[in-house]
């Protein structure tokens, strides 16, 4: 089930009108798709802040623009502690929209138990996907994986029925790879320490030579 955000048409624009909405308890957004005219709102801060906190894609509006949106683009701080603005994409029910889902790896890898080390190197995907059953996270299961070992987009477990990764499912999500020993991570440091060696020049070596003569 959606969440309801309740909306108000926004009368006033710029940097300071945007502000003055927030310390109000408000937050500007935009609303626009489907070759409608693009229609300024006002949403509830703390409604839209709990949508986006318990993983909410697409919500209902109710007010100044009623029927389904996705947040498209959410604005924050610096920080990422305060929301600034957000952009809302009308959908219709069983339309397939394009969205980015986090990856959740599930399990203990059996190269962890023979001490290797996972680095997860991708953390969302891009997917298009039917709007009913936008999933909150996808999941690999990383049990099998050994030293070594990856797993790409193909290997995820529970993608929706109907749902198409876009991009390369061969790209590698997650591997596992050996740990790196105290003897290798000085020799390294010792490495880097080692002061660079300039390489004489021809003209050094022949001023050498006239010397020596």
């Amino acid at each position: 089930m959606s969440d309801t955000l309740k909306v108000e048409t926004r009368k006033t624009h710029g940097k300071r009108s945007n502000e003055r909405l927030r310390r109000a308890g408000h937050l500007p957004a935009i609303l626009y798709g489907h070759g409608e005219e693009p229609v300024s709102l006002t949403l509830g801060y703390d409604q839209v802040q709990a949508s986006l906190r318990h993983g909410a894609k697409v919500v209902d509006l109710d007010g100044a623009a009623t029927g389904k949106a996705l947040f498209q683009d959410v604005q924050w701080d610096t920080f990422y502690q305060v929301l600034l603005h957000v952009d809302l994409l009308r959908v219709h029910a069983g339309e397939k929209v394009t969205i980015e889902v986090p990856i959740e790896l599930k399990g203990e890898s059996i190269g962890v138990r023979e001490g290797g080390v996972i680095e997860q190197v991708i953390h969302s995907i891009e997917i298009e996907v039917a709007l009913d059953v936008i999933p909150e996270k996808l999941h690999i299961s990383i049990k099998n994986l050994k030293i070594g070992d990856h797993l790409t987009a193909k290997d995820i477990s529970d993608l929706p029925a109907g749902a198409t990764i876009l991009g390369d499912e061969d790209e590698m999500i997650v591997h596992c790879v050996a740990p790196v020993s105290e003897e290798e991570v000085e020799a390294a440091e010792e490495g880097a320490a080692e002061p660079e060696v300039i390489s004489k020049g021809k003209a050094d070596e022949e001023e050498e030579a006239e010397e020596k003569e």
